[in-house]
Protein backbone atom coordinates (compact mmCIF):
# COMPACT_ATOMS: atom_id res chain seq x y z
CA UNK A 1 0.00 0.00 0.00
CA UNK A 2 1.27 3.51 -1.36
CA UNK A 3 0.66 6.75 -0.19
CA UNK A 4 1.18 9.34 -2.69
CA UNK A 5 1.08 13.17 -2.05
CA UNK A 6 0.06 15.31 -5.75
CA UNK A 7 -0.87 18.59 -6.55
CA UNK A 8 -3.13 19.19 -9.14
CA UNK A 9 -2.36 22.97 -10.49
CA UNK A 10 -5.33 24.29 -13.27
CA UNK A 11 -6.39 27.29 -15.39
CA UNK A 12 -9.90 27.85 -16.18
CA UNK A 13 -9.79 28.26 -19.87
CA UNK A 14 -14.05 28.36 -20.04
CA UNK A 15 -16.78 28.84 -18.10
CA UNK A 16 -17.94 25.00 -18.17
CA UNK A 17 -17.73 22.73 -15.75
CA UNK A 18 -13.69 21.24 -16.11
CA UNK A 19 -12.42 17.72 -14.36
CA UNK A 20 -9.74 18.48 -11.77
CA UNK A 21 -9.26 15.28 -10.40
CA UNK A 22 -10.35 11.35 -10.84
CA UNK A 23 -9.53 8.82 -8.10
CA UNK A 24 -7.64 5.71 -9.39
CA UNK A 25 -9.22 2.37 -9.00
CA UNK A 26 -8.09 0.62 -5.85
CA UNK A 27 -7.42 4.02 -4.27
CA UNK A 28 -8.75 6.23 -1.94
CA UNK A 29 -8.25 10.49 -2.13
CA UNK A 30 -8.00 12.73 0.96
CA UNK A 31 -8.45 16.37 -0.88
CA UNK A 32 -6.32 18.43 1.72
CA UNK A 33 -7.18 21.51 -0.34
CA UNK A 34 -8.47 23.71 -2.92
CA UNK A 35 -6.63 27.46 -3.36
CA UNK A 36 -8.19 29.47 -6.35
CA UNK A 37 -6.63 32.83 -7.29
CA UNK A 38 -9.12 35.37 -9.42
CA UNK A 39 -6.76 37.40 -11.88
CA UNK A 40 -9.37 38.92 -13.48
CA UNK A 41 -13.15 40.17 -13.11
CA UNK A 42 -15.27 39.18 -10.21
CA UNK A 43 -16.10 35.17 -10.41
CA UNK A 44 -18.17 32.61 -8.72
CA UNK A 45 -16.46 29.50 -8.51
CA UNK A 46 -18.02 26.53 -8.24
CA UNK A 47 -16.75 23.32 -6.43
CA UNK A 48 -18.54 19.49 -6.96
CA UNK A 49 -18.29 15.94 -6.32
CA UNK A 50 -19.56 12.91 -8.64
CA UNK A 51 -19.83 9.77 -8.10
CA UNK A 52 -20.41 8.03 -11.48
CA UNK A 53 -24.00 9.08 -11.23
CA UNK A 54 -24.92 12.35 -9.32
CA UNK A 55 -23.17 15.79 -8.96
CA UNK A 56 -22.85 17.60 -5.69
CA UNK A 57 -21.91 20.94 -5.12
CA UNK A 58 -19.17 20.93 -1.64
CA UNK A 59 -18.50 24.94 -2.01
CA UNK A 60 -19.53 28.37 -3.40
CA UNK A 61 -17.41 31.22 -3.58
CA UNK A 62 -17.33 34.40 -5.10
CA UNK A 63 -14.33 35.91 -5.79
CA UNK A 64 -13.30 39.31 -6.07
CA UNK A 65 -10.68 40.54 -8.68
CA UNK A 66 -7.45 40.11 -7.28
CA UNK A 67 -7.82 38.03 -5.05
CA UNK A 68 -7.82 34.29 -3.50
CA UNK A 69 -9.53 31.83 -1.23
CA UNK A 70 -9.73 28.36 -0.14
CA UNK A 71 -13.06 26.57 -0.75
CA UNK A 72 -13.05 23.63 1.51
CA UNK A 73 -13.32 24.00 5.10
CA UNK A 74 -12.09 20.63 5.84
CA UNK A 75 -10.33 17.80 4.19
CA UNK A 76 -12.91 15.40 1.62
CA UNK A 77 -12.54 11.99 0.89
CA UNK A 78 -13.36 10.52 -2.09
CA UNK A 79 -13.52 6.82 -3.65
CA UNK A 80 -12.54 4.79 -6.23
CA UNK A 81 -14.08 6.57 -9.66
CA UNK A 82 -15.24 9.96 -8.08
CA UNK A 83 -14.73 13.11 -9.70
CA UNK A 84 -13.86 16.76 -8.49
CA UNK A 85 -14.86 19.69 -11.34
CA UNK A 86 -14.68 23.12 -10.81
CA UNK A 87 -16.29 25.92 -12.53
CA UNK A 88 -16.42 29.58 -13.02
CA UNK A 89 -18.74 32.18 -14.42
CA UNK A 90 -15.72 34.38 -16.35
CA UNK A 91 -13.18 32.45 -18.71
CA UNK A 92 -9.64 32.90 -18.79
CA UNK A 93 -9.34 34.87 -14.91
CA UNK A 94 -8.93 31.85 -12.59
CA UNK A 95 -6.19 29.39 -11.96
CA UNK A 96 -5.35 27.54 -8.41
CA UNK A 97 -4.19 24.13 -7.26
CA UNK A 98 -5.28 20.82 -5.49
CA UNK A 99 -3.37 19.25 -2.65
CA UNK A 100 -4.57 15.64 -2.31
CA UNK A 101 -2.97 12.39 -1.26
CA UNK A 102 -3.94 9.22 -2.40
CA UNK A 103 -3.83 5.97 -0.60
CA UNK A 104 -3.49 2.89 -2.25
CA UNK A 105 -5.46 -0.20 -1.52
CA UNK A 106 -3.23 -2.56 -3.01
Amino acid sequence: MADIYKNEMFELANTGVNLLYTTPSDTRALIKGVQVTNSGANAIITLSTNNTTTSYNTAIHSLTTNTHATLLDNPMVLIESETLSIESDVANAVSGIVSLLEISRN
